[in-house]
């Protein structure tokens, strides 16, 4: 091996390190016991093959959290991209102004997670709650299945809003300007400009964007913890909810590591799936 090649080893070497044992090897530890039965000390009871998996699909709880997560999924991911993608066109142009509008967009990421999650908590709480004298409505939000779901893919979107704004202002802004002016004389108006021009080449980074709202989806937990507990009548409890309830609180060692073996395994698929195609569709153009 070369100089060069073991001093490039050299500075990779503390994050190789670090991701082996931070997550390939809590990720073995997991698949190993997702097999086996394990008690609430974790001592290992014997080996469960397939029976973990049998009765977490046997749990109707589990199945209505897949549910859940997918319906605040559907939900989120094209209201959170149209919201910020909007945003971000309608301040790509720098102007006297500018900064307030980023200040304004940016704002979210300047408190905490949980800090937001009880501000929601009391602006939707009950009949007479904040929400409802602002619009004259008589909705009990954190009450009803329906609109519970709803207060959550608003604070969902509201969380994610900052970090998805400002990568996207950034990919906009990073546009060359000579292309937009070559389109301006072409006579291309700023609609045309938006939709034909610069939209199609953030879309790396619109892309980029959608995945990791998906990611964030599909993960969500902490503010289920916070503003509805799963509740009313377990309508908002999701995977990973259901996988707080089963590891942390009851102690529910097999389960905990099934649901991270098959979240893992999940994801994986996903991203291959997704370089397959991305892989044949370079092939074919």
């Amino acid at each position: 091996m070369k100089r060069r090649e073991l001093k490039a080893f050299a500075y990779i070497a503390p994050a190789l390190v670090m991701a082996l044992l931070f997550s390939y090897l809590p990720l073995i530890r997991s698949f190993i016991s997702s097999f086996l039965t394990i008690s609430q000390s974790g001592q290992i009871r014997g080996f469960a093959g397939f029976g973990n998996y049998i009765r977490l699909f046997s749990d109707d709880a589990f199945i209505r959290s897949i549910g859940h997560t997918i319906i605040f999924t559907l939900l989120f991911v094209p209201l959170n991209t149209v919201l910020t993608t909007a945003a971000a066109a309608l301040t790509r142009r720098k102007r006297k102004m500018s900064p307030v509008a980023e200040f304004i967009f940016l704002s979210p990421m300047a408190v905490s997670l949980s800090a937001y999650a009880i501000v929601f908590s009391e602006m939707f709480r009950g009949r007479i709650s904040i929400i409802n004298r602002m619009f004259s409505t008589d909705i009990a939000w954190l009450e009803s299945p329906g609109t519970a779901m709803l207060v959550l893919v608003i604070l969902g979107v509201f969380l994610d809003f900052g970090i998805d704004y400002i990568l996207l202002l950034s990919a906009f802004r990073s546009i060359d300007k000579d292309v937009i002016d070559a389109a301006r004389l072409d006579g291309a108006g700023p609609m045309q400009s938006l939709f034909l021009i610069e939209l199609p080449m953030i879309k790396p980074m619109l892309s980029a964007t959608v995945f990791m709202a998906i990611k964030d989806a599909l993960l969500i937990s902490a503010p289920v913890m916070v503003l509805t507990e799963g509740g009313p009548f377990r309508s908002t409890e999701t995977v990973m909810y259901y996988y707080y309830l089963e590891a942390f609180r009851s102690g529910n060692r097999a389960v905990e590591s099934t649901i991270a073996t098959l979240s893992v395994s999940i994801s994986i698929a996903a991203m291959a799936a997704i370089s397959l195609r991305r892989r044949h569709a370079r092939k074919d153009f």
